[in-house]
């Protein structure tokens, strides 16, 4: 028997004006096995037995429909070798529907385990493509898979990205409520057209942003991570969210955001902070909503998937 297990950082992706642009890993990991006899086949594997704990333990389907082996069938059928006998174990740590990557994490972990189960024949590159191309936007993705502070794009149909590495001295705390958010529903409410004036104000602040993480001016994230773009239209699929974001740099973060598509809200501060004061006062907005909700601390990290 061979046994493959990997771990999938969650990530976030905007932080704030950055739309499908920018991601950062963070801290919180999703685990999967594949167990598989030795040996392939040129046809899908005969025998499957899967088994969820944690997130999603409820919901999701212990299949082939669900999302870890659809995406792992994407690298069986490209490579044209499959398992007889596949087992897999998964182990949920990131919230669902949330906006932490949730989907971006079981894509690419089940085209990696997929592609270390048959020994690699596919580079971290074209899994990536890969990936972009079943998740529908590179954001997530490539933080998933390279970790780091990343900014993706697509280019002439095909995603390209920049690696910034992880900003020295800067945390995460990420407010989760108790309210999930599909990323369809999050974006039918963004408008079809924006304003020169609106263009104009996401390219500066995104911009800005790029430009403080990597000259570390971190005084200047609370601006920059300004939003006109889906925050605004988003806020009403998320009660509480301006105020919750405007809590935070209150309580001591330097900027925040809505965390992908929602409904969690990301807050960059410190590696000094006083991270409970900041979490605390996100839950407080939300409570007032009659929404709970908890908080995270976690690091932003400079390691993407890793081979266990």
């Amino acid at each position: 028997m061979k046994k493959v297990t990997i771990q999938i950082p969650a990530t976030s992706a905007n932080l704030g004006p950055g739309f499908d642009v920018l991601g950062v890993a963070l801290g919180l990991w999703n685990q999967v096995s594949f167990i598989a006899e030795k040996g392939f086949q040129s046809k899908p594997y005969e025998e499957l037995a899967m088994h969820v704990a944690g997130a999603g333990v409820e919901t999701l389907p212990c299949n082939s429909s669900n999302l870890i082996l659809k995406a792992a069938h994407v690298v069986f059928r490209e490579v044209g070798r499959w398992p007889k006998r596949l087992q897999v174990e998964a182990v949920n740590r990131i919230p669902l529907a949330r906006g932490l990557g949730s989907s971006s994490a079981a894509i690419v972990g089940g085209m990696v385990a997929a592609n270390r189960l048959l020994g690699n024949p596919l580079k971290m590159d074209e899994i990536v493509s890969l990936a972009v191309a079943r998740e529908g936007h590179p954001d997530n993705v490539v933080p998933a898979a390279l970790g780091g502070v990343c900014i993706s794009g697509m280019f002439d149909g095909k995603p390209r990205w920049l690696r910034l590495g992880v900003p020295k001295g800067l945390r995460a705390v990420v407010c989760v409520p108790e309210l999930e958010l599909s990323t369809a529903q999050a974006r039918q409410a963004l408008p079809r057209k924006v304003s020169i004036k609106d263009a104009v104000f996401t390219a500066s602040r995104t911009a800005f942003l790029v430009g403080a993480l990597v000259q570390k001016k971190y005084d200047l994230l609370g601006d920059a991570m300004g939003d006109v773009l889906h925050q605004p239209y988003r806020a009403k699929l998320v009660p509480g969210l301006l105020d919750a974001i405007d809590a935070a740099r209150k309580a001591g973060a330097y900027g925040a955001a809505l965390s992908g598509a929602g409904s969690c809200v990301l807050a960059l501060v410190s590696a000094d902070a006083n991270t409970a004061a900041i979490g605390q006062s996100m839950q407080r907005v939300f409570k007032a909503h009659k929404i709970s909700s908890q908080w995270l601390d976690l690091t932003l990290e400079e390691k993407g998937i890793q081979v266990l």
